[in-house]
């Protein structure tokens, strides 16, 4: 998928962009608005807009993941944890079947138990690796979120807008919006 962040001044702009581009019929995946961090001057107006009706997820900035590296990374250790812990087990038991060591038996415990505890111990491993590898995060990332945290706290709202990769945004609506910024984050 294709993500664009559009940077609007009102509330009320993202609400007219977004029935724009649904009589458009322009197929969006998902779409988040994100409330300024010093939320003074729309909230008064919150009450009365439903976005529900336009779809889009009305939330705040700490709690997307596009834009907080804790719960992206949380995301990534559940996902990768789901298949290494899994695989760590079999790779263990596996390596205790080859080798034939008797590591745990020396230790005191039975040997028939030496597979399992091999399997465990492969387990283990698979959890921290998971740990580990989903704790990196790019430098590119950290300048995009201050540079978004920012405009943010200046008052702005951020519209999220995640469409297929194969369809092209259209261009057209969005320079017609008084918007200040389109970024476009990447493509997944």
């Amino acid at each position: 998928m294709s993500t664009y962040v559009i940077i609007l001044k009102e509330k009320k702009l993202a609400k007219e962009l977004l029935l724009k581009l649904r009589e458009a019929q322009t197929p969006i995946l998902n779409c988040d608005l994100v409330e300024p961090l010093d939320n003074k001057s729309d909230h008064e107006n919150s009450n009365s807009d439903t976005f529900e009706e336009v779809w889009a997820n009305q939330s705040s900035f700490n709690n997307l993941k596009l834009f907080n590296p804790t719960l992206a990374r949380k995301e990534r250790q559940k996902t990768l944890s789901t298949w290494l812990i899994p695989f760590g087990f079999i790779a263990g038991l596996s390596f205790s079947q080859m080798t034939d060591l008797k590591t745990f038996a020396d230790m005191g415990f039975p040997s028939q138990l030496e597979t399992l505890l091999g399997g465990l111990i492969g387990m283990i491993s698979g959890a921290l690796g998971s740990i580990f590898s989903a704790g990196s995060i790019s430098q590119e990332t950290v300048d995009d979120l201050r540079a978004f945290r920012k405009k943010s706290e200046e008052g702005f709202w951020l519209l999220i807008l995640e469409l297929p990769i194969e369809i092209e945004p259209p261009w057209a609506i969005l320079k017609e919006t008084d918007n200040l910024e389109i970024i476009s984050i990447g493509k997944a």
